[in-house]
């Protein structure tokens, strides 16, 4: 018979490997779902996380890119570089957010077999920080090139609204 400790540290184990294989693929795909939620303002309702069409999650990107330079007060030059840094990122994002659905249909899959592959799932899991990382990178570069562009006032300003949003589900306008 199995005592509760050994029971219990099994269970935290394996708690522990989905958090380890479910969270970095969310955080993966996050960075572009972050910036291209449903058209209601807040990242809910039709065509949030998972939903929508790559034309529609683009549109609300666009939408919530030019709520947040209207905010900054940002002159047209400054809106049209930092529009062209976006798009960039965008296509640049768009291989890793293929790779990111690939690697979720590979593990459906995986999982959806009769007899579940350990080998198969470790193999995948290890894949997911070098995704990450990518996209990261990619987000990060666009993040600081669009820095450039601002001046400290507003980016002052972005920093108060990241500071005062920071933890929350709550996404610009």
């Amino acid at each position: 018979m199995e005592t509760t400790e050994t029971s219990n540290t099994r269970h935290c184990k394996r708690r522990g490997f989905w958090a380890l294989l479910i969270l970095p693929v969310l955080l993966a795909g996050g960075i572009w779902a972050t910036l291209a939620h449903a058209d209601d303002g807040f990242g809910f309702g039709p065509g949030g996380f998972g939903g929508g069409s790559p034309e529609q999650h683009k549109a609300f990107m666009e939408k919530r890119l030019d709520k947040m330079l209207d905010h900054l007060k940002a002159t047209d030059s400054q809106k049209t570089a930092i529009k062209a840094i976006f798009e960039r990122m965008a296509a640049e994002m768009r291989p890793v957010h293929d790779q990111h659905s690939r690697l979720h249909d590979q593990i459906v899959t995986a999982l959806s077999a009769d007899t579940v592959d350990r080998v198969a799932i470790e193999e995948l899991r290890k894949q997911i920080p070098q995704m990450v990382d990518q996209a990261s990178q990619i987000f990060s570069k666009a993040l600081l090139d669009a820095s450039q562009v601002l001046t400290p006032e507003q980016r002052q300003t972005l920093v108060k609204f990241m500071q005062d949003h920071h933890g929350r589900r709550h996404h610009f306008m």
